[in-house]
């Protein structure tokens, strides 16, 4: 009789088994009303373009905005990310690291400062003399490592003049420009996910500017 007692609790071990395996299946297949994730894409046609604001003094600050390119590599790149990561195509083709060399250009042009624009007072905009003075810096940027970017090479730097708004004024005014800077950066083997990071510092050592271009 325990025998026959012991073959019975197995049995209905078993059988309780059997019917609870359908049901943690279907526990654990996706709800219906539940979305995969989806998949995006960012098409970088044209380069990648960055900006930032910065300042020299509580007299005289400024607007940045760049682009950096490297034809035709960025013909046609786009970045994909869903649930395996992001990557990075150029047509069918899978792309990794930088090309040889970027080329970055940007602007700088006079802003009122923060306290100006609550409260209007003197500016010293931005001159010859300040931009000769102003530092300029490349680095690659991985997770929190800064690496300096060496051989870098001022290509053209040039100014546009900025017209008055009021032109009818007899007072005269301060002369105002728009800066142009170009300049070639050495990028061979550089990962697509590491981030391009500008410096400008002032000449007594002080940040004036940072900016990261990112893909």
């Amino acid at each position: 009789m325990g025998r026959l007692s012991r073959i019975l609790s197995i049995a209905a071990v078993l059988l309780s088994l059997v019917f609870a395996l359908p049901a943690a299946q279907q526990r654990q297949k996706p709800k219906k009303n539940e979305r995969p994730i989806r998949k995006e894409a960012l098409n970088f046609d044209g380069g990648i373009l960055f900006a930032t604001e910065g300042g020299l003094s509580e007299l005289t600050c400024f607007q940045l905005t760049g682009r950096a390119t490297a034809a035709p590599f960025f013909d046609d790149l786009k970045r994909t990310d869903d649930e395996n990561g992001t990557e990075y195509w150029s047509g069918q083709k899978l792309v990794t690291e930088f090309p040889e060399e970027l080329h970055v250009s940007f602007v700088m042009f006079d802003i009122p400062c923060r306290r100006q624009t609550l409260q209007p007072g003197p500016r010293k905009y931005l001159t010859e003399e300040m931009m000769k003075s102003l530092r300029f810096s490349f680095y690659w940027k991985r997770g929190i490592e800064l690496r300096h970017v060496e051989n870098f090479k001022l290509d053209a730097a040039s100014a546009e003049p900025v017209e008055p708004y009021n032109t009818e004024s007899k007072e005269e005014l301060p002369k105002r420009y728009r800066w142009l800077l170009d300049y070639t950066i050495p990028s061979a083997g550089v990962p697509l996910t590491d981030r391009l990071v500008l410096i400008i510092r002032a000449p007594d050592g002080h940040r004036a500017a940072r900016v990261a271009a990112r893909l």
